[in-house]
């Protein structure tokens, strides 16, 4: 299945493909032009199915046979889809296996977090971006609508970011640079921030209210005026013989923690 006609290159020096050459390699050039690149069938997928809209894409003229790949470009409004020749596509992939497609597309702004959400993630100062995006995409599976993070945390929208995330970008409401300790005492629920060095258990807190799950960066750890204004610190009890866990490990475990508690509550397993 192909999609309708659609414009082809073979010169890098074409306009699109030199457009989208400098966003797939340029953080800056993506920061400037307020754009993010999305690589890959999953990615760009999701992105669409989300409801927003592409700002161009590149396809590789083999992706095409590819019926997944088809169906998505056949979604895509025409003039905004570019064909190159695989060889051209392999200078642009972000990845070591060329994925066929990439797209740019405008990152959706962050809106104001309600004071009463059932369930959120607050990020702070977490600099890499891979942990950012399993942040995110835990959160997302946890069902929290949104996600605030801190002015120190990894941009949410680098190329490494979306890539952790897998999607889970798409069905949050991500608020960056935002002033955690504030939102945590404007919160109307429980705000629990985790720490090694906590007296409390995770396990030992009643979750199953509205709740939101604050996490540090791995080595400073949750600061202190954020511990102050969340009221609540617990721990996550490690028999074995390590000091801590990936910061992204931490917050998914206390995000399914409320699930489970969550669950019980409304009479789940």
């Amino acid at each position: 299945m192909r999609p309708a006609v659609l414009k082809a290159i073979t010169s890098r020096e074409n306009p699109a493909f030199r457009s989208m050459a400098r966003l797939a390699a340029s953080a800056p050039e993506r920061r400037k032009r307020g754009l993010t690149v999305l690589d890959g069938v999953h990615l760009v997928g999701a992105f669409v199915d989300a409801g927003h809209a592409i700002d161009s894409a590149v396809v590789s003229q083999s992706a095409l046979d590819r019926d997944e790949v088809a169906r998505l470009v056949a979604r895509l409004p025409a003039p905004k889809v570019t064909i190159v020749s695989d060889k051209l596509f392999e200078t642009l992939s972000t990845v070591d296996s060329a994925t066929g497609i990439l797209a740019a597309a405008a990152a959706p702004p962050g809106r104001p977090v309600p004071f009463d959400a059932p369930l959120v993630l607050l990020v702070e100062d977490v600099q890499d971006p891979g942990n950012v995006g399993t942040l995110l995409r835990s959160a997302a599976a946890a069902g929290a609508a949104h996600a605030l993070l801190s002015r120190g945390c990894a941009f949410a929208w680098s190329l490494k970011t979306v890539r952790a995330g897998m999607g889970a970008h798409f069905s949050l409401n991500i608020a960056e640079d935002q002033d955690l300790p504030a939102f945590a005492q404007g919160y109307k629920g429980q705000v629990v921030a985790l720490s090694g060095d906590a007296t409390r258990s995770l396990y030992d807190i009643d979750l199953r209210g509205p709740v939101a799950i604050a996490v540090g960066s791995e080595g400073a750890g949750i600061s202190p005026r954020l511990r102050q204004a969340a009221g609540v610190a617990a721990r996550i009890p490690m028999p074995g013989k390590v000091e801590s866990l990936n910061a992204a490990v931490a917050a998914s475990i206390a995000l399914f923690e409320v699930v489970r508690q969550q669950g019980k509550a409304r009479g789940g397993p």
